[in-house]
């Protein structure tokens, strides 16, 4: 297991990053809740999407291609450098151009990721320099108390229902998840707000031009076979993403989470 995995034991938190996908998989602030949602039916399966965490999508987002949400959640990335401070620790993760990889996309690639861990949250930082325009996403799965205690903000005023294929105005300011969504924000704002419960994440939006919001409700986790019939229940994914507006061949996607909590 630790050649897959790297695990983290700080004063502040702890985390598991998984090699597959430079994922990270876990986070906790000492003393409190996990910050990701991971599907505990998810395998380590070489070559297979591990659910749950920051899975990265590239070099495209969505079912378009095959695989679906691109390759660089299945590859295995390097760790090229890690840095531990009293309340910090920096990882750069990197993935570059390989004969499996260019068997499935025929171009050269370099992929860096600065992942920056603390007790206040974490912050990705995805460089991308290719010679193609590509979209992506941070596809981030928060883990929630319950999904209908929960509220969202600051996703913006226009989206894309994947559901029904429409674009639709967004009026009300706080989006309630009562039932499948699958949203593409087209406008969002530069920051989003999770709130349950005594926690209040925020989540900065940088570089991107999308936000998506995803919880498969009952029906469609039974399609999901590394789901449980509750664990949407649990989870809801606020992805920062570039789909709309592609990724220029030297670019940069990033996405910090801040998390406030009340006692």
């Amino acid at each position: 297991m630790n050649e897959i995995l790297v695990n983290i034991q700080h004063r502040d938190f702890n985390a598991i990053i998984l090699k597959q996908g430079a994922q990270l998989i876990h986070f906790q602030p000492t003393g409190s809740n996990p910050l990701f949602w991971s599907a505990q039916l998810s395998t380590f399966e070489k070559g297979r999407a591990f659910r749950g965490g920051i899975p990265i999508c590239w070099p495209w987002f969505g079912k378009s291609q095959f695989p679906s949400h691109g390759f660089a959640r299945i590859m295995d990335w390097t760790l090229s450098k890690r840095i531990d401070t009293d309340d910090r620790i920096i990882l750069t993760w990197e993935l570059y151009d390989s004969q499996q990889t260019r068997q499935i996309w025929p171009y050269k690639f370099t992929l860096v990721l600065t992942m920056i861990l603390q007790k206040a949250g974490v912050l990705l930082n995805l460089t991308i320099k290719t010679s193609q325009k590509t979209t992506g996403a941070l596809h981030t799965y928060f883990f929630v108390d319950k999904i209908n205690d929960i509220s969202i903000s600051g996703l913006g005023e226009y989206y894309f229902d994947a559901l029904n294929s429409e674009y639709q105005e967004k009026c009300e300011q706080v989006t309630k998840i009562i039932q499948e969504i699958d949203r593409v924000y087209i406008k969002p704002e530069n920051l989003s707000y999770l709130v349950f419960s005594d926690r209040y994440i925020v989540i900065d939006h940088r570089g991107a031009s999308d936000v998506v919001l995803w919880n498969p409700w009952c029906e469609k986790s039974k399609e999901l076979i590394d789901m449980k019939e509750n664990d949407y229940t649990h989870m809801v994914c606020i992805e920062t993403a570039r789909i709309n507006t592609p990724l220029e061949p030297c670019d940069t996607l990033e996405c910090e989470l801040s998390i406030l909590e009340f006692v």
